[in-house]
């Protein structure tokens, strides 16, 4: 699998963008445009995704906690460095949409959580916030198994020992200590918890939920209060994901 954080080549991913692209291509067709607010986003994501559909009608900010230089080729993705959890220079609906692809998990402990999480309800008109589920057996950034049901004790002395997925081997107990609190990952219940308002959908791999997805939309209520649904958010529009898999 391929672990890259912009890579086209991974499954999931190209099925997760194809999901949230429906999202957008249904404010293009009714405003013949889309705002969309990227918290945690870079440059090099929408470079990747971008050609996935028409960024002329959309407009991308995304927000990070460093600055990034603007790509000349993409004059409708702009970049600000801030803060996720505190989105006070934004208006309340500001956006069509709010975007982000893990990167709750990142914030901070469950106050700040709960910050990003209000913020994007406030700021957003739709949002489609994604995250790693905790119970999925193999850590996401660690890319190792279990190694995240382990007491703090023991998982930065494993950091010390070795190098693990994004996370380098750890040089010192501090540097260590901080790859551990660095990813404080979700279960279902906390995610429903903090995004009360959406759709909690589960991204499954050989049966276990590998991430969850809060998908607020004014017609996936309207769904949801018409009737169960399937949550796994693989089952995608055919041609919107042979579109997306063509990319790059």
């Amino acid at each position: 699998m391929d672990i890259s954080p912009t890579s086209t080549s991974n499954s999931f991913r190209k099925n997760r963008m194809a999901a949230f692209l429906k999202l957008v291509d249904e404010y293009v067709e009714a405003n013949q445009s889309c705002t969309i607010l990227d918290l945690g986003g870079t440059v090099e994501y929408w470079q990747t995704w971008g050609n996935a559909f028409d960024l002329s009608k959309v407009e991308v900010l995304c927000i990070n906690t460093f600055d990034q230089l603007a790509s000349p080729d993409m004059p409708n993705v702009r970049c600000v460095k801030g803060n996720a959890c505190n989105l006070s220079d934004y208006q309340d609906q500001q956006f069509d949409i709010v975007f982000s692809n893990s990167c709750i998990e990142h914030v901070g402990g469950w106050r700040a959580m709960s910050d990003f999480a209000a913020e994007v309800r406030r700021v957003g008109k739709s949002y489609f916030i994604q995250t790693p589920n905790f119970w999925f057996p193999i850590e996401a950034h660690a890319r190792m198994p279990f190694i995240h049901w382990l007491p703090d004790q023991i998982t930065y002395r494993l950091h010390l020992l070795t190098k693990a997925g994004f996370y380098p081997k750890a040089d010192s107990v501090n540097s260590a200590m901080q790859i551990v609190e660095d990813a404080k990952l979700l279960d279902f219940n906390q995610m429903r918890c903090l995004f009360s308002d959406a759709e909690i959908r589960r991204e499954k791999f050989m049966g276990f939920t590998k991430a969850l997805i809060a998908v607020r939309h004014p017609k996936v209520v309207d769904r949801r209060k018409a009737g169960p649904r399937n949550d796994n958010v693989e089952q995608v529009d055919a041609g919107r994901e042979r579109a997306v898999a063509s990319v790059g």
